[in-house]
């Protein structure tokens, strides 16, 4: 592992430890036992180390995924797992809310960077498993994937970020997310995918 590599891993813990607001670079050059100088030297600002440890944190969370996918048969298994998890995790409501609320404040450049990164990815990512999906005979096969991807994850933001969708007393976000992607492939899927 470089040193640029062992910097990002350190500053992506950090984050997550202690919120991207309280990350100073003198805190992060301390920790390391480095001077400042050399950190602003190596990534310029602190934006762009922020950006960096944030990258490093969901390609850690998509890394782990992948791994987790290998126990499953098909990629239907796949999408029905993530779900499952993302449900049963609380969708990371609780870190991930208050940190990208700060993200946005704080730092706007590094927080548009970081959800063009996420849906950019998470875009080529769904579109890779609903064309494995139907390739195993589990979508109909007329189904528009570029299409169904990009529809089903602005909705899917919308639900996750938008305050003001009323959703029923007793059902919560991660629930109606769960309901919304078995629908979403119900309506996608062939009658071996059903």
């Amino acid at each position: 592992m470089t040193q640029r590599e062992k910097i990002v891993d350190h500053v992506s813990q950090m984050i997550l430890s202690l919120g991207v607001k309280s990350v100073r670079m003198d805190d992060v050059a301390n920790s390391l036992g480095m001077s400042k100088r050399t950190l602003y030297e190596m990534f310029g600002d602190k934006e762009e180390l922020l950006y960096e440890g944030i990258v490093r944190y969901m390609d850690n969370r998509y890394e782990e995924l992948s791994i987790r996918a290998k126990q499953f048969n098909n990629m239907l298994e796949i999408l029905l797992e993530s779900v499952r998890s993302l449900c049963n995790n609380g969708m990371s409501r609780d870190v991930e809310c208050p940190f990208t609320t700060n993200l946005k404040k704080f730092y706007p450049v590094v927080h548009e960077r970081v959800q063009r990164y996420h849906s950019d990815r998470g875009l080529k990512g769904l579109q890779y498993a609903l064309d494995e999906c139907r390739e195993e005979g589990y979508l109909d096969e007329h189904v528009d994937i570029e299409l169904m991807a990009r529809l089903f994850l602005t909705t899917v933001g919308m639900l996750i970020s938008d305050k003001n969708i009323i959703l029923p007393e007793n059902i919560s976000r991660q629930e109606a997310f769960g309901a919304m992607v078995v629908n979403f492939l119900r309506g996608l899927a062939s009658q071996k995918g059903l």
